[in-house]
């Protein structure tokens, strides 16, 4: 495990995006989101990916110069087309724009076509969080997974998140996709060559495997609970690419943004704000989630159990002791550090 500050992390990670041809404003925005992510622990989605994006611009398949245009908006709502810019310019610039609309409508969603791999969802919901709204943030993505009764790839996991204000946290807020795991998840322990829990995949005949070997040539990611996680990945699509009039996973129209380098991911995101002052009152709204989060935190614990968490409880406090510094897993490190031979820009690793 390397160790870094979370400011020195950013530092090195604008850097590298800058010399890649990104302007130093997206390459800001796009190290905030990577470095935010690792500092929440969800490090399959923060800067291991940083040099996959810039070698997927090399190879043609993601533009570091495009820029995010709105191409229909009301006062509520709003289309925009990503131009195969960096997903995290385009979402970062989709919900501020939802944030400012719902302030003045109290409820606003903004969807995003053309885009590219937005990391992690959970970013997204938490900027409506740092301007006192609840947020909901969603994308489709490449088929990876298999449906109740079939074999292969059919649909994507379609991650989705949300996040709601508090006082005694930053946020209650979850980040799921609607596998059962990452599929990236699965890609790394076939490249450790270890064993998966049997929940995870499926082989090529449809079957439960711990083999992950063969993956993604052959078989898919499993649904979490079965048809529930099928089917919140299928409201995933319809409010994603569907109602931005973009690409459909099951459609054999996005390919994956890592295995395909060369070719555009094609993926669409969507992004809700509620302003929650409009409704119930902020004060009403955060006293009464408080009672709620105590409520959960309170319950008779089973017997073993030592403490109940709500979600966003552990990403928080990893988040805070990442504050001090942060700690990345070999992969991350070793990524990092490809990246930094690559560019010749060096890393200020924690001794």
């Amino acid at each position: 495990m390397k160790k870094i500050n979370l400011s020195e992390l950013e530092t090195f990670c604008e850097k590298s995006l800058v010399a890649a041809g990104m302007s130093q404003s997206d390459a800001k925005i796009t190290a905030e989101v990577l470095v935010g992510t690792d500092a929440f622990g969800t490090h399959s989605h923060g800067t291991k990916n940083l040099f996959g994006y810039i070698k997927k611009a090399v190879a043609g398949g993601v533009s570091l110069t495009a820029q995010p245009e709105i191409v229909r908006e009301g006062p509520a709502y709003a289309l925009i087309d990503a131009h195969n810019c960096i997903g995290m310019v385009s979402s970062y610039k989709a919900m501020e724009l939802a944030i400012e609309k719902a302030r003045e409508c109290g409820i606003a969603l903004v969807t995003v076509k053309n885009g590219t791999h937005f990391g992690a969802a959970g970013f997204y919901s938490n900027m409506a969080v740092g301007k006192g709204m609840l947020g909901i943030a969603m994308s489709n993505v490449d088929p990876n997974m298999t449906i109740p009764g079939a074999r292969g790839m059919i649909l994507g996991n379609n991650p989705i998140s949300y996040a709601s204000p508090l006082e005694s946290a930053p946020s209650c807020f979850l980040d799921i996709a609607m596998s059962n795991v990452a599929s990236l998840k699965v890609v790394q322990a076939r490249k450790d060559g270890k064993s998966i829990p049997d929940t995870w995949i499926v082989d090529k005949n449809g079957l439960p495997t711990t083999d992950p070997s063969h993956y993604p040539e052959e078989g898919a990611m499993q649904p979490m609970a079965a048809h529930k996680g099928y089917g919140i990945a299928v409201l995933v699509e319809l409010l994603t690419g569907v109602l931005s009039g973009g690409n459909i996973s099951s459609l054999g129209e996005i390919p994956s943004w890592c295995f395909v380098p060369e070719k555009p991911n094609g993926v669409s995101n969507t992004f809700i704000a509620i302003d929650v002052d409009k409704f119930a009152g902020r004060d009403n709204y955060i006293a009464r989630s408080e009672a709620f989060m105590g409520a959960l935190h309170n319950t008779d614990k089973a017997q073993n159990a030592e403490r109940i968490f709500v979600p966003g409880e552990i990403e928080w406090e990893k988040y805070n002791k990442a504050k001090e510094a942060l700690e990345l897993p070999d992969a991350v490190a070793d990524s990092l550090c490809e990246l930094s031979t690559y560019n010749g820009i060096s890393i200020p690793w924690i001794d």
